[in-house]
């Protein structure tokens, strides 16, 4: 294995635990059952692999760009494979729900009023919070993603993780205690 492509299996293994955010922050509740995260994240790194010729060549945030792209695709075409299956998910989701769910995340990474420098510094700090989410258990992260990277309501969220109001807003600041606590404290969960 050459210099460069040990690069990237490291840059690569930086970034799984991140794309399992994004993916986990895709997939509707209603694909739970018939999508999973850690899939689209494989098939992602594999498509990575397979190319690797091309991205050895570029920097760590163009393969993160990479990344979130093949991610995105690899998310579609999971759900056109299901479109095609006897059970027709259309009607438990709507391609909008999956356009704006990434549009936010997309929001979340890039501002246009920012110079190259902020967006990369930005990226970075993302990139260590969606990794750090990963260290969450299951229902603070579910929450969490759920209330800030899809955007949904308190009572929205409750209502997903069929808990009461209080109990999740509890979940909630639980969910964002221990995660500041990773972010102050990185290797320290």
């Amino acid at each position: 294995m050459t210099d460069s492509e040990s690069n990237l299996a490291s840059i690569l293994n930086r970034f799984r635990p991140v794309l399992l955010t994004l993916a986990e922050a895709m997939i509707s509740p209603a694909l739970r059952s018939e999508l999973e995260a850690s899939d689209l994240v494989q098939q992602t790194l594999m498509e990575a692999h397979c190319n690797a010729e091309q991205l050895v060549l570029m920097n760590s945030a163009v393969v993160f760009s990479w990344l979130r792209s093949a991610l995105q695709h690899n998310m579609l075409d999971a759900i056109k494979h299901l479109r095609t299956q006897k059970n027709d998910i259309r009607r438990r989701l709507r391609t909008s729900e999956i356009e704006a769910s990434w549009c936010r995340l997309e929001m979340m990474l890039v501002d246009e009023q920012t110079s190259p420098s902020e967006v990369l510094q930005r990226n970075e700090q993302l990139c260590l919070m969606l990794s750090a989410l990963q260290t969450l258990p299951d229902n603070q992260r579910t929450s969490l993603i759920m209330k800030h990277l899809k955007g949904l309501s308190l009572r929205e969220v409750a209502e997903a993780m069929q808990l009461s109001e209080s109990a999740t807003a509890g979940l909630l600041h639980r969910g964002r205690q221990r995660l500041a606590q990773c972010l102050e404290n990185p290797g320290h969960e």
